[in-house]
């Protein structure tokens, strides 16, 4: 009797695994059709009047032509102003909207100005529209007056309008 019951069992413990695979498989799939193209080294330069404004590049692009997105390997953002670079947005991995031109750069994002300012938080994100970069998540900035902590931030690219939450700094 309790052969048949661990026959039953096991029956049961195979269809509900098979399911479960063939669920995950299909997300995987439903994924994958939204993906048309894949790019190495991909590069958009975004200019006004001629001058430009951002250039973004990555090792790596999963273009979506539905969603008008591109999801980004190692992107690297260089802002200029007026023409003239002023800094760089390094991260992980990151989102550009292609219509829009803004950016979600995930993962450890750093910064650095021309200036010689470096900042170090998670979870960037880039308005076009508004030239606003901000944060949620906890940041250091380092210059060379000293280091200053706080957890979210907002700012233009260069950091010289910068608004820091919970703001703690430290002098040298």
């Amino acid at each position: 009797m309790l052969n048949t019951f661990a026959k039953k069992f096991f029956i049961l413990f195979l269809f509900f695994s098979f399911a479960l695979l063939s669920c995950t498989a299909e997300d995987v799939q439903e994924e994958k059709k939204d993906i048309k193209q894949t790019i190495e080294k991909f590069v958009i330069t975004e200019t006004k009047d001629g001058n430009i404004k951002t250039i973004l590049e990555s090792d790596f692009a999963e273009i979506n032509e539905d969603k008008k997105t591109a999801r980004l390997t190692e992107p690297k953002v260089k802002f200029y102003e007026d023409g003239k670079y002023h800094s760089l947005l390094i991260a992980d991995t990151g989102e550009v909207d292609m219509e829009t031109n803004n950016i979600k750069a995930s993962g450890k994002c750093v910064i650095d100005t021309v200036n010689g300012e470096h900042l170090e938080t998670s979870d960037v994100t880039y308005d076009a529209n508004k030239k606003i970069i901000s944060s949620d998540s906890n940041i250091k900035i380092t210059r060379q007056d000293g280091v200053i902590y706080g957890k979210g931030f907002q700012s233009d690219t260069d950091l010289k309008n910068i608004v820091i939450k919970n703001e703690r700094i430290i002098i040298d």
